[in-house]
């Protein structure tokens, strides 16, 4: 009985804590939701920030809410890490509880946080968090408003990234695109018709990219259709259609091309230069999704004149817009002829790679010490709720002080525990962001090197009878900087073996230098090493990096070969005998039928799995048994690559390996 009635009187005075609490929020609620609503709308996201912040202190917002509001001002503000991290808070805490302004902020911060992690290309990820948190809106009954439609969108659009399409992606993508019409068909708001024309623009994207031309046309269409629908409103902003309109041409027109309806592709890319959205810097940008799929360069690289224009508007180059933007303005005036203008272009991409990557260290800094602060703050917030907690509870204890003695003790005990648990968990974390950051720079850097060779030609000979060659590379674990290159001109061969230090981006962005500077020096010089001096002094390696160069010229009348060598491997020479050629003549005439073998350090540096090297001995044995066989170059490399391949037995290497082969025969 005296335990029934002490619960009771415990009861009571918490519900009068309670009522009390609740008075004194309901005073306040409206004034925090205005100061909320004011600074979103005046796009002052700093003092939004600092709202929230003060306010989840405070406990007038709920936490899922404050950090969602706090994750939309550091997405505004460009802090997506920040707002990755916020967006995952008020996912954590609204998972809590089935409050329907709580749902409505899980569907907002989970179709935010998919979105976020969509645009950055972590599909997985994406999916990871965006599948469950769709799941439970249709459970709770939460499925109708344009948060979740858009979070299917999402999904689908992940799935589609990821190659994984499927009879549920496209009913997902029906399903949203039909309740969408409902949304409009209901309210007939100029937000129903925005979030549904942004929902149809990310799945005819979607569809375009992995080529699915087919079912991107209908998806086009139906985003057409809307146009025309919402331009009739009265209220309809010109500027909003016209630049939606000049989208839908552009998208039309791409899948067209996919489909190689290549005459109504041009046609519908016509009508997109009738917008005004296609005379700004902006709008020749978006034409450049269809000239590149149509492989229309020289268009491609006068567009790309106006990219200067857009990117004054950020206020830094990040990786992706060299990923993106200034590595595809390069491929298109490279493959368009426009040499000079492809070599300005590389020498601003090494500076912005350059600054971009001393940005997202510093971003990465300044957000990892930000993320720390506020996990110590939120838990220095659960810290002080339980201390408030604590109080009212010790205010009724005053009366029942001898009953609640072991409860005291034993929610001592929890908070020390809770404090170990987070300081365990705060290390943990930490090793997971920098291992995290590690690898997805590591990513972006092999994304770029790759992107950076695929627009580099491989050097191809001309057919003559005089000359025959064979160029092989053996691919490794990171894209580095090692090439061969060569070219005929003016009755002369010139050929460049090329090695740098390092690896990654830069180390592929300084081998595409070289080889530029390599060509516009041999266009005026017949010198080798007057070739390599130009080469040398024109720079582009770092403090940390360093250049391996052989400069060749071959006179292909007399056979009269000169060459400048610096710091590289002498190539091997086959004429009747095998020999390295000497270094320090700087010339030799080459007998008919002479074989020349081109190769950088990264091939007797070979290892198989016992770590041991391949070696010089056993590369000029080779070299000499492939020469018995064959003569001719291709099959003499193919016995080089061979023998490689079995000294590792699958071992890949760690760095690219290039080789090539040239007979002279006149």
């Amino acid at each position: 009985m005296k335990q029934k009635k002490s619960k009771t009187l415990i009861l009571m005075i918490a519900c009068l804590l309670a009522i009390a609490c609740n008075n004194g929020k309901q005073t306040t609620s409206t004034d925090t939701e205005e100061q909320i609503e004011n600074a979103q709308k005046t796009k002052n996201y700093s003092q939004l920030l600092e709202l929230a912040d003060n306010f989840l202190e405070s406990g007038d917002l709920s936490p899922a809410k404050a950090y969602y509001w706090m994750g939309y001002a550091s997405d505004r503000m460009k802090k997506k890490r920040m707002a990755e991290f916020y967006w995952k808070a008020s996912l954590e805490a609204a998972s809590q509880t089935t409050d329907a302004e709580d749902m409505d902020i899980y569907a907002k911060s989970a179709s935010r946080l998919a979105n976020l992690l969509m645009v950055r290309g972590d599909y997985e990820g994406a999916l990871k968090g965006a599948i469950p948190a769709a799941t439970r809106l249709e459970e709770e009954k939460c499925d109708s408003t344009s948060d979740y439609l858009n979070l299917l969108i999402y999904i689908g659009c992940c799935q589609e990234g990821l190659g994984n399409t499927s009879e549920s992606t496209n009913e997902g993508f029906e399903r949203a695109y039909k309740k969408h019409l409902d949304n409009i068909e209901k309210t007939h708001s100029d937000e129903a018709y925005k979030d549904a024309i942004a929902g149809l623009i990310n799945i005819a994207y979607a569809c375009n990219t992995i080529k699915d031309y087919t079912n991107s046309q209908k998806w086009i269409e139906r985003f057409g259709e809307l146009l025309k629908d919402y331009e009739q409103r009265p209220d309809a902003n010109p500027n909003y259609v016209d630049k939606q309109v000049a989208r839908f041409y552009i998208y039309k027109a791409v899948a067209l091309e996919g489909l190689e309806q290549r005459e109504e592709a041009a046609n519908v890319y016509e009508e997109f230069k009738t917008k005004a959205c296609s005379q700004t810097p902006e709008g020749h940008i978006i034409a450049n999704y269809y000239l590149r799929a149509a492989e229309r360069w020289a268009e491609a690289a006068d567009n790309y004149k106006s990219l200067d224009a857009v990117l004054e508007d950020k206020n830094a180059i990040s990786l992706e817009d060299v990923d993106e933007l200034l590595l595809k303005k390069y491929q298109a005036n490279m493959i368009s002829g426009r040499k000079d203008s492809a070599v300005a272009v590389s020498m601003q991409i090494c500076d912005a790679l350059e600054q971009a990557f001393e940005q997202a260290q510093q971003n990465d800094k300044e957000e990892q010490a930000a993320i720390v602060t506020n996990v110590e703050k939120m838990t220095e917030q659960q810290a002080e709720a339980q201390k408030k907690s604590r109080m009212w509870w010790n205010i009724v204890l005053v009366a029942l002080f001898l009953c609640f003695v072991v409860y005291v003790f034993y929610r001592h005990k929890a908070s020390r525990e809770l404090k170990e648990a987070h300081y365990d968990l705060q290390v943990a974390y930490d090793r997971l962001e920098d291992e995290t950051i590690s690898r997805e720079r590591l990513a972006t850097e092999q994304r770029i090197a790759q992107t950076i060779k695929n627009a580099i030609e491989e050097p191809v000979l001309p057919r003559r009878r005089d000359l025959a060659s064979s160029f092989a590379v053996l691919p490794g674990k990171i894209e580095g900087g090692n090439f061969c290159d060569s070219f005929v001109h003016d009755g002369h061969l010139f050929i460049c073996v090329g090695d740098t230090e390092g690896e990654g981006a830069e180390a592929s962005m300084l081998a595409t230098m070289t080889k530029a500077q390599f060509r516009t020096a041999s266009a005026f010089e017949y010198e080798p090493k007057h070739i390599l001096t130009t080469i040398l002094e024109a720079g582009g390696a770092t403090e940390e990096q360093s250049m391996k160069l052989f400069i060749g010229v071959l006179d292909l009348g007399n056979g009269h070969f000169t060459y400048a060598n610096a710091n590289q491997n002498a190539p091997v020479v086959m004429d009747g005998e095998l020999k390295k050629l000497d270094l320090m003549k700087q010339e030799e005439y080459l007998q008919p039928g002479t074989l020349l073998f081109f190769y950088n350090d990264r091939l007797i540096q070979v290892e198989n799995k016992e770590h041991k090297k391949y070696g010089e001995k056993r590369l000029l044995g080779t070299a000499l048994q492939a020469m018995k066989m064959d003569p001719r170059p291709k099959p003499f490399v193919d016995s080089i690559v061979e023998s490689v391949n079995t000294y590792t037995n699958g071992k890949q290497q760690l760095s690219d390996i290039a080789m090539c082969a040239i007979k002279y025969a006149p």
